[in-house]
């Protein structure tokens, strides 16, 4: 979980969370209080919305849900365990395999033997031996084609589990790299991309931008609205974005209400062409409760750019962008700026100075 409060913040964020905790009964241990503080916060409205539902209902809120709560958003054992419970399958069938391959070679040497023993009767031209070799032969064969049948069902059956275990492992996979509420790819993806991109970047001396995505005033439409309109303005809100980005762009929720899109061979010029497009069309919807069919009006998004730089750390990137973004909100909000940006207010502020 990334945090952004500073000291003041935090401390406000904190207090509110114990007092949460307080009204409803809950002791403060740190399972407990690393929940209370993020619904607090309004970090996650995925677990906001989680804890309302639990108060809202006749159980309230027990230590059995902090541990399923815990589990679910700030730890990753469910997918470890999925994890290990498919891997322990797809071993178990390598093994099978193993074992029918292994089968089908000692059927092999037996027929082999007997043709070696029916090869020999034909040189002694003894025609008894050769009855017999004959015989031998004729059942090994026999044998050995019902064998061979055998073998093939099991080893079709057997590597259709394998397929299907690695399909499973393909969609947890995805899962794992999936926000569940929006769809899009999620920090953790981003994180991962992020690193990819950058290393192609160095290496084939690319460019990469990156866009930081925050709804303006989106707290304060949560806490009007309730987290179920806010969780729709997210959705809307990750469908605005794809529908503006190309191919091989990487849109991620990187927490929150904030977002970012990753732009492969994309300079910063580019990327602030595509930020505006975005901010455009965002700005142009409209937010209906899909309950009450009202209309809540419409939201807005500052944006910051950033490019990468060859060889600097990708969380380098990462601040130039947020900077930028935060930028854009200090110049009010619903528009657009980049990196260029801040290095002119530098530049100016300087020369006042100077």
């Amino acid at each position: 979980m990334d945090y952004r409060e500073n000291h003041l913040q935090a401390t406000e964020t904190a207090e509110r969370a114990l007092a949460l905790m307080v009204r409803h009964g809950i002791a403060p241990h740190p399972l407990n209080f690393e929940i209370w503080f993020n619904y607090a916060a309004g970090h996650n409205p995925d677990l906001c919305r989680s804890v309302d539902a639990l108060l809202a209902g006749d159980e309230g809120f027990g230590s059995e849900h902090a541990e399923e709560l815990h589990t679910r958003f700030f730890s990753d054992k469910t997918e470890a365990a999925h994890l290990g419970e498919t891997a322990g399958l797809l071993d178990s069938q390598l093994r099978q395999l193993m074992t029918v391959l292994g089968e089908a070679g000692g059927n092999t040497t037996a027929f082999g033997s007997a043709l070696r023993d029916f090869t020999g009767a034909l040189q002694s031209g003894d025609e008894r031996e050769l009855r017999a070799a004959l015989s031998q032969v004729v059942g090994a064969t026999a044998e050995m084609s019902e064998r061979n049948s055998a073998l093939e069902r099991q080893l079709a059956d057997s590597s259709g589990e394998v397929r299907q275990l690695r399909d499973d492992l393909d969609s947890m996979r995805r899962q794992a790299l999936t926000d569940g509420l929006t769809g899009i790819a999620n920090r953790k993806m981003f994180d991962q991309e992020l690193e990819r991109l950058t290393a192609a970047s160095r290496a084939e001396g690319t460019a990469l931008s990156l866009l930081m995505l925050d709804i303006d005033h989106f707290k304060r439409f949560n806490d009007t609205f309730g987290h179920q309109v806010g969780d729709q303005v997210l959705k809307l809100l990750a469908a605005t974005v794809k529908e503006c980005v190309k191919g091989r762009d990487i849109p991620a929720r990187y927490g929150g209400e904030e977002f970012s899109v990753l732009l492969p061979d994309t300079d910063l010029r580019e990327a602030m062409i595509l930020a505006e497009q975005i901010r455009a069309a965002i700005g142009g919807k409209k937010v209906i409760n899909k309950q009450t069919h009202q209309d809540l009006g419409k939201i807005t998004v500052s944006i910051g750019a950033g490019q990468y730089a060859s060889g600097e750390d990708p969380e380098a990137l990462i601040q130039r962008a947020d900077e930028a973004l935060y930028f854009a909100k200090e110049c009010g909000r619903n528009r657009v700026a980049s990196e260029a940006d801040l290095l002119q207010r530098g530049l100016s502020a300087s020369a006042e100075t100077g």
